[in-house]
């Protein structure tokens, strides 16, 4: 009996992190560490006044969505939207990470 090499119209074999990564372009969801970097940098990016009152919620699809209690934060930040897309798009060095910015006011947390 012979032995025959497999037939060679098998896909590739990809890695794992390729595997995810198809899903979460699949799935509109940005890198995980495209998110991490704008928490870390809140501050830095909407400045101490605005990071106390409001944080970075998700990151889908090019949207950035940030909560905030404060009816008066949220106007601000959709004022400076553009900014901000400017700066995350600098400090992530890459342009297509947010697209923009969607602002929502939530009620506050009763404490319990």
């Amino acid at each position: 009996m012979a032995i025959e090499p497999l037939p060679s119209s098998r896909r590739p074999v990809r890695s794992v992190a390729d595997s995810i990564d198809r899903v979460r372009l699949a799935l509109g969801l940005s890198r995980p560490d495209t998110f991490a970097t704008i928490e870390e940098h809140w501050t830095q990016l909407v400045g101490s006044q605005l990071a106390e009152l409001c944080r970075p919620d998700s990151l889908r699809g090019g949207r950035l969505v940030v909560a905030t209690e404060v009816p008066a934060a949220a106007e601000r930040l959709r004022w400076q939207s553009r900014d901000l897309v400017a700066a995350i798009a600098d400090l992530c060095a890459d342009t297509g990470a947010v697209e923009r910015v969607e602002v929502r006011v939530r009620g506050a947390v009763p404490d319990p």
